[in-house]
């Protein structure tokens, strides 16, 4: 007799929970009692979709950074690659505020012995839009050009962004701002002309 087909919907339930759980309280609080109690399922079942807490943890933050990453890729190439990195970092934040737990578990408490760190995805494809606004001539680097380094220092701007809006000690308007002045200052920085990058900045931010 074969065995019973696994069922999507309890592994969708386990991975709701296991962000909610991992992105509210943190590791410690992830157990497979506590799992199946909020899923609404067994303590055998998620084992028989996960084989234990780590591989939880790893499997939920594979989950929410492939939702970023096809948030990512949605976004289609314009004229202006300038403006599509800002446009880049903004889809970051927002999907960053709306989604806090499942930020968390992304890029603040990271499962343990993560092989080929699925982060990474998200760093490459900001390193190709800086490659884009270096070949059009808009970021000019002096020295050798590392384009790792400068997408992460993009990266860095959202990610400290999403942390400010997560205390909620300013207003969204302020936050949306301060994001706005980051990315206009760090373009100017990278060579880009004080005018472009302005109009590059608000075009990528709508």
């Amino acid at each position: 007799m074969s065995p019973r087909a696994l069922d999507p919907t309890i592994r969708a339930a386990v991975t709701a929970e296991a962000i909610r759980i991992l992105g509210t309280e943190g590791r410690a609080a992830l157990t497979a009692r506590r799992l199946a109690r909020d899923a609404q399922t067994s303590t055998t079942a998620v084992y028989t979709y996960f084989g234990s807490m780590d591989d939880v943890h790893r499997h939920v933050r594979r989950h929410a950074l492939g939702e970023l990453i096809a948030l990512l890729d949605a976004s289609r190439a314009t004229a202006d690659p300038v403006a599509d990195v800002v446009r880049a970092s903004a889809i970051h934040v927002e999907h960053g505020r709306r989604n806090p737990a499942m930020y968390r578990v992304m890029f603040v408490d990271q499962p343990p012995d993560e092989v080929d760190d699925p982060g990474t995805a998200v760093f490459t494809r900001f390193a190709k839009l800086v490659d884009r606004c270096v070949a059009d001539g808009r970021f000019r680097p002096g020295q050798l050009h590392d384009p790792v380094m400068w997408a992460g220092e993009i990266w860095a701007i959202g990610h400290g962004v999403v942390l400010t809006a997560s205390t909620e000690l300013l207003p969204a308007e302020q936050v949306s701002a301060l994001h706005a002045d980051l990315l206009y200052r760090v373009c100017v920085g990278f060579g880009d002309v004080r005018d472009l990058a302005m109009r590059s900045v608000d075009a990528g931010m709508k």
